[in-house]
Parts: structure tokens; C-alpha cells; sequence
């Protein structure tokens, strides 16, 4: 009996400590929950950042303390650490941010990082670009200036797509490919040249360019969608090598080749 009594003790003693032991757990874990609910977002002087892959800095957005147009100066480092990025929509559809000066740090503009910002009228990307993402400037309406620097491999599809202002564009040597509908309805566009090192020129590439009157492919080009030039200029003119395959598509569009 006191075998039986000493063992029902002990199972109440285990139950009791298994208990106490999962209330304190539970409230652990809800400590925790709350501590992450409070985390604020990294900020650095209006900057909204966070970490990338690389283990580097990349800045995800931006806090507008009014309506008035500004002028934002990217930084290149945040308590000593590389900004390297400009992450997806980070600055998307702002109604002032006029201009954007970028540092020789960032290496990358993310998928519609300045998508509608229709205040936007001049942007110079630093030589340290080396990709320009999906939608990069799409729609934005008044930006009429484009220097994009030296080591630009990818250009996005539909990066300045209906960027109805610009009027001019630069497109770097190192350059690969232009990406559908890059500039498609970029109406005040009249002349562009394409890098020698461009292999491919994406469908609508530059579709609905009602002003665009000339077009210089230096390179070969060995792949080339559809619809690159319809609804350009009725007066456009093409200049390409004999054997690039993009007089053949030129010739087979009927445009005049220079």
C-alpha cells in the first residue's frame, strides 16, 4: 500500500513539474511573439532598408515627411555597411521624388523600384549597375532623361515602358539584352542605338515609339522577337550591318535601311 501510495505521489509530483514547465514554455513563446511585434523597420534618414542575400544593405522604401518635391541622395553606407540595392517597389509610385541621385555602391535596381513615379524628370545610374529590373520606370510619365551606366547586362522587361517624355536614352557597350516592351509607348523617343554587344532585342521592344525615326543595331544580333518597331515613325530608317538579323527583320518590316 505505501508501494502504490509512493508511486501516485510521484506521478502527481512529474505531472505538476511537466505542467509548470509548459505554462513557462507557453510564456516564453508569447514573450517572444510580442517582442517580435514590436520590431520596428530599419530606418536611416528617411530611408527604409533591410538586409539582402549578399549580407549587404538594400534600401526597400521611403518615408515622405510632405507633398513637397525632394531631391533624395541615395546612401552608399549605413553604419559601415554596403548599400548595394535598390529593392522591389521601393520607392513605387511616389508623387514627389523629383530626382534620384544613385552611389557607385548599387550593383542592382530591383522589379518596379520606381514604377509610377510620375514627379520623376532625369535619373544617372552609376557605372556599378549591372541589372535593371522588371518595370524599373515604368509609367513614369514625365521622366524625360536616361544615362544608364557602363555595365548594364540585362535591361528589363518593360523598364521605361510608357515613359511618354523621354526624348533620350543611353544604352551601354557590355549591354546583352533589350527586354519586351523595354521602351514600348515612349513617344517623344527619336533615336536609339543598340550596343554591339546586344544579342537579343525582346518583342515590342520599342512598340508604339510614334516618334522614333532612327534606329542604329551595331551588333549581329541573334535573336530578335516580334513587333520590335510596329507603330514607330512612318519616316524610320535603320542602320545595320549587311549581316546582322536585324536588317533581315528590317527589310522582311519594310523599313528603310541607312
Amino acid at each position: 500500500m505505501k508501494k502504490l501510495l509512493a508511486i501516485v505521489l510521484a506521478a502527481l509530483l512529474l505531472l505538476c513539474f511537466v505542467g509548470c514547465g509548459k505554462e513557462d514554455e507557453d510564456k516564453n513563446l508569447a514573450d517572444d511573439d510580442n517582442e517580435l511585434e514590436g520590431i520596428e523597420e530599419l530606418v536611416y534618414n528617411n530611408f527604409v532598408y533591410d538586409v539582402n542575400e549578399e549580407g549587404d544593405y538594400e534600401i526597400i522604401g521611403y518615408r515622405y515627411n510632405d507633398t513637397a518635391a525632394v531631391a533624395i541622395t541615395v546612401p552608399s553606407e549605413i553604419d559601415g555597411r554596403a548599400v548595394t540595392g535598390i529593392g522591389q517597389a521601393a520607392f513605387k509610385a511616389s508623387k514627389t521624388i523629383q530626382s534620384v541621385t544613385i552611389p557607385e555602391s548599387v550593383t542592382y535596381i530591383s522589379d518596379y523600384a520606381f514604377y509610377d513615379c510620375d514627379a520623376l524628370t532625369s535619373i544617372t545610374l552609376p557605372a556599378s549597375i549591372t541589372t535593371i529590373g522588371m518595370g524599373a520606370f515604368q509609367d513614369c510619365s514625365n521622366l524625360t532623361t536616361v544615362t544608364i551606366g557602363g555595365v548594364v547586362t540585362d535591361l528589363g522587361d518593360f523598364a521605361f515602358m510608357n515613359c511618354e517624355k523621354l526624348t533620350g536614352v543611353t544604352l551601354p557597350e557590355g549591354m546583352l539584352t533589350v527586354g519586351e516592351g523595354a521602351f514600348w509607348n515612349c513617344k517623344a523617343l527619336t533615336a536609339i542605338t543598340v550596343p554591339t554587344t546586344v544579342t537579343e532585342i525582346g518583342t515590342a521592344a520599342f512598340y508604339g515609339c510614334t516618334a522614333l525615326s532612327s534606329v542604329t543595331v551595331k551588333g549581329t544580333v541573334s535573336k530578335i522577337g516580334d513587333v520590335v518597331c510596329n507603330a514607330c515613325a512612318d519616316d524610320l530608317k535603320v542602320y545595320v550591318t549587311a549581316d546582322s538579323a536585324f536588317a533581315k527583320y528590317a527589310a522582311e518590316n519594310g523599313y528603310t535601311i541607312g
